[in-house]
This record gives C-alpha cells, structure tokens and sequence, in this order.
C-alpha cells in the first residue's frame, strides 16, 4: 500500500473512530455503570463473535465498548482475543487484497481505453 493510501486509509479510520465517539456520548453512555472487568469481557465477547461471522456480533456496541475503554483509558484485552485477532488480521488481509486487485483492474482498464 503506497504512503497516500495508507494516509487515506488512516485518516478514514480516524473520522470513524470520532463519529463513533460523538455518537456513544449523545446516545448517554451506556457502559459508564459497568465495571472495567465487565467493559474488557463484554468487549472480547464482541470481537469474537466478529471474528466468527456471529449472528450475534452487535458493531454498534463493539464501537460504543471501544469508546468507553477509551474514556476510561483502558488498554484492550488483546491477550483475550489471540485466536479471533487472527481471524480478523487474515479477513482483512483478503479484503485488502481484494480492493488492490479490483483497483488495479480499474487501472488496467483505464490504461487499454
């Protein structure tokens, strides 16, 4: 991935991490009354479930358990979710691959027209 992607990428990736700040504190804070225990369980509940495709996954409470750690200043429980950080890690990286393989069939195109 060249520096202007991955400076789009990071970028985007910012704006989302504030939408979904902004969002949690004007819904109320819905995790404030939990314990830290209970945030980081509920958490790795969640980033597991995504990992595996769950009926179950709930993105808006894994960005809302995200912000609130955040709030806190707490560190994600990432010892808690080895295996599904693999999942996602190779997810992502087939999904990536997908993106630069379809971009560089635009370019392709593009170049023969």
């Amino acid at each position: 991935m060249g520096d202007q992607a991955r400076e789009a990428v990071e970028l985007l990736l910012k704006k989302r991490q504030s939408d979904n700040r902004q969002s949690y504190l004007v819904r109320g804070r819905r995790y404030e009354q939990l314990s830290d225990n209970d945030v980081r369980r509920l958490w790795a509940e969640q980033m597991n479930r995504w990992a595996d495709d769950s009926s179950v996954f709930d993105q808006k409470a894994l960005n809302d358990l995200s912000v609130e750690m955040q709030l806190r200043e707490m560190t994600p429980p990432i010892d808690q979710i080895a295996e599904a950080r693999q999942k996602i890690l190779e997810k992502s990286e087939r999904a990536l691959a997908t993106i630069v393989s379809g971009h560089q069939q635009t370019d392709s195109n593009r170049t023969r027209n």
